[in-house]
């Protein structure tokens, strides 16, 4: 089994996984539940000047992930400092406390969370433009690492991080959950929440990949990989995009916070199985291979199919899957209609079809 301990700007984490500021970190006892179902860190519902008011309703299942139009913490910034940070701390939490939305709500909150005992800040707003300068008042103003949280709403992802980092962040969290989105309630003929709000979960980890590796190969800073994590599998890939620790959010509200004990025995099984003695060897490991959209149109020699007997149960999906009409069934392909598009190889359930790349001198 491989090791999972993981270094986080000096925060020391049993685990990679933490909690992403949301609905299941509401309060000192929910962050405790996270911590001793095994997250390494917990995240605070963000902390505003004042408590939010959300709506009814403000969450609903959507496309396999969220739908959520909640809004910041609907308790105190004084409670969380009185009692909801130091409560979780007792319990032997790693607290980072989530502070937003504007620059005067850092100035204001952020050496009391500190003080609190939060071992690190990460600093949100709705406005991208706003993050680089709260996190300048953030540092001014703590000792404890100062992480910033980027959004893939608004263009610009990676300027946004490198302008954090130039303002003192010590990491970036990406990515948010992304909107506005929009579903409707086909009986009532009404939108599922009222209105527009947020998707979060698994429709969203490719972009979320997309944004970890992009900001990992233009900074090399520490990244809480954050956005759609639902597997042992789907970590490992937030590993390879650069993420050193992994953010998850909704897969322990639709599935309960006993999710950390599975993805942590999955996890420490798949690295090893991947040939990883440690979580951190991990990160970054699929970088090397990300080939730009320009440069894969022509690398199209040494690929082929491998199909394997044993596995396949002849169900037909790549077949079926085939836009071309050139696979004629699992073991065989005409070449002259192929593509080599992949989906046949991608969509198998049983992973006896693959398309490999040989590596040729």
């Amino acid at each position: 089994m491989t090791a999972l301990a993981t270094n986080l700007c000096g925060l020391k984490l049993r685990t990679p996984f933490v909690l992403a500021s949301g609905p299941l970190s509401f309060d000192g006892d929910a962050l405790t539940c996270a911590h001793r179902a095994g997250a390494g860190a917990v995240v605070t519902k963000t902390i505003g000047a004042r408590a939010a008011v959300n709506p009814v309703p403000h969450i609903a299942r959507s496309s396999g992930g969220l739908l959520n139009a909640e809004r910041w913490s609907d308790l105190s910034p004084e409670r969380w400092i009185a009692r909801e940070i130091p409560r979780a701390r007792q319990a032997g939490a790693v607290v980072i406390a989530s502070v937003g939305l504007t620059r005067e709500d850092v100035r204001e909150l952020a050496a009391a969370l500190a003080e609190a005992g939060a071992c690190a800040l990460e600093v949100v707003s709705y406005d991208a433009s706003a993050v680089p300068g709260m996190v300048e008042e953030a540092v001014r103003r703590v000792s404890v690492p100062v992480f910033a949280k980027v959004s893939a709403n608004a263009p610009g992802v990676v300027e946004t991080a490198r302008a954090c980092l130039a303002s003192g962040a010590s990491a970036i969290t990406a990515i948010d959950s992304l909107g506005p989105a929009l579903r409707f309630d086909l009986a009532s003929r009404r939108p599922q929440l009222g209105g527009y709000g947020w998707l979060s979960g698994r429709p969203i980890l490719p972009i979320a990949l997309r944004v970890v590796a992009d900001i990992a190969r233009k900074t090399g800073c520490p990244i809480i990989g954050t956005g759609g994590v639902e597997t042992a599998s789907d970590a490992v890939e937030m590993l390879y995009a650069g993420a050193t620790a992994v953010g998850v959010c909704t897969a322990p509200v639709l599935r309960g916070v006993s999710v950390f004990a599975d993805l942590l025995r999955d996890l420490s099984a798949r690295l090893a199985s991947l040939g990883f003695e440690s979580s951190s060897e991990a990160t970054g490991a699929g970088l090397a291979g990300l080939i730009a959209a320009s440069e894969r149109a022509e690398v199209r020699e040494g690929w082929r199919f491998t199909w394997s007997r044993t596995p396949c149960t002849q169900c037909g999906v790549c077949v079926r899957v085939c836009p071309y009409g050139a696979r004629r069934s699992a073991e065989t392909v005409a070449e002259a209609d192929c593509r080599g598009c992949g989906l046949c190889a991608s969509s198998c359930p049983a992973a006896a079809l693959v398309l490999v790349k040989e590596d040729r001198p």
